[in-house]
């Protein structure tokens, strides 16, 4: 008869434990990313930050500060440790195919995306020009949101809501929607969340369509 095979045990609890233990030193090293940026924040600051020892953040992340700074810009930009796009979302999707609520819904959702990531986002632009892997993921989301925001042209046009061309549009999503116009405005110039959404929806409303809220012209 064949022997038994052996398999590999596997505690739930164990696993919980780890997912906790990675979800605080992800916490922590994002707070420290944003305050000090990527360069000047170490492993052990990290490990000190999450009270932890060096050799559980390693543990944790393999990958070492890169693979950090990775899953804590992705679970700040999606807003949990779902692995779907923004753009794949359905409550995003029902956005899209809604025409009365698309830009306040892209001006809401912004606002609230940059409280969240904006200071990663900030962390990993002023980290471009001496890390590598900070300036190819800097590259990689750029690319990502200037596909993301031609998604949103094109769902305006297909609306019929757009007044200029759709790449004028993708355009100006991208940069008036983008962390360096939202850093400047609230981090800088000490505007609200909520005025900077406000703001925005008035602005695309302004620039791109035919229609513009009560009171902003």
């Amino acid at each position: 008869m064949p022997e038994d095979v052996k398999r590999p045990y596997r505690s739930p609890l164990r696993a919980e434990a780890a997912q906790r233990t990675r979800a605080v030193i992800r916490e922590a090293a994002a707070g420290l990313f944003a305050d000090r940026g990527y360069v000047s924040t170490t492993i052990k600051d990290i490990a000190a930050a999450a009270g932890v020892a060096v050799r559980t953040v390693h543990a944790a992340y393999p990958g070492g500060k890169a693979e950090i700074f990775h899953r804590a810009l992705d679970v700040a930009i999606g807003g949990d440790d779902e692995p779907v796009a923004v753009i794949d979302r359905p409550e995003v999707r029902e956005a899209l195919a809604d025409p009365d609520r698309l830009l306040a819904d892209l001006a809401r959702r912004g606002a609230a995306l940059h409280a969240r990531a904006g200071g990663l986002l900030r962390a990993c632009a002023e980290s471009a020009g001496a890390d590598g892997e900070m300036r190819e993921l800097d590259d990689l989301g750029a690319r990502m949101m200037a596909g993301t925001m031609r998604t949103v042209a094109e769902s305006l046009q297909a609306h019929g809501l757009l007044a200029v061309p759709v790449e004028e549009a993708a355009d100006v999503l991208f940069t008036l929607g983008s962390p360096a116009v939202h850093d400047m405005l609230v981090r800088r110039r000490g505007w609200p969340t909520d005025r900077y959404a406000d703001w925005l929806e008035r602005a695309l409303r302004l620039l791109l369509t035919d229609t513009c809220p009560d009171g902003a012209r």
